[in-house]
């Protein structure tokens, strides 16, 4: 079997090559830069509003107890000296609403609580979460 000699690449091949990609246009150039700076000024604002909510919470975990109660676990951080309601919901396996709960938070207890909530369902629940935290109005 007979190889076949290698070919080096010339300085004048890499040229070609360089030069065979399309160059940005000035035009394409600022809609770039304005495209970057329109989405980080986009990225800011939703950071900032979030920084600013007056509560935050994850789940941290759901016990489907039975066809008729599930058990939801989640953390609650306050920033507000006001008392927050926490919404949680049970859903199905096709994801409808099955039991809903709330309770109130109370800020003297504490900025980040983690909290345990039984729910009452209509049907066997797949899981159980928290729908969101507001303050108490």
């Amino acid at each position: 079997m007979m190889s076949e000699p290698q070919h080096t690449p010339s300085p004048d091949d890499l040229e070609d090559v360089a030069s065979a990609r399309p160059r940005l246009s000035r035009q394409g150039w600022i809609l770039s830069i304005a495209g970057v700076v329109a989405l980080t000024g986009v990225a800011a604002w939703f950071g900032l509003s979030q920084a600013s909510a007056p509560v935050r919470w994850q789940d941290v975990g759901f016990v489907i107890d039975s066809p008729t109660e599930a058990e939801v676990t989640f953390d609650v951080h306050l920033y507000t000296d006001e008392p927050v309601v926490c919404h949680v919901r049970a859903l199905s396996v096709s994801y409808a609403e099955v039991g809903v709960a709330q309770t109130t938070v109370d800020p003297a207890e504490g900025s980040s609580q983690r909290i345990t909530l039984d729910i009452a369902t209509v049907e066997q629940a797949t899981s159980a979460q928290v729908n969101y935290c507001d303050v108490e109005r």
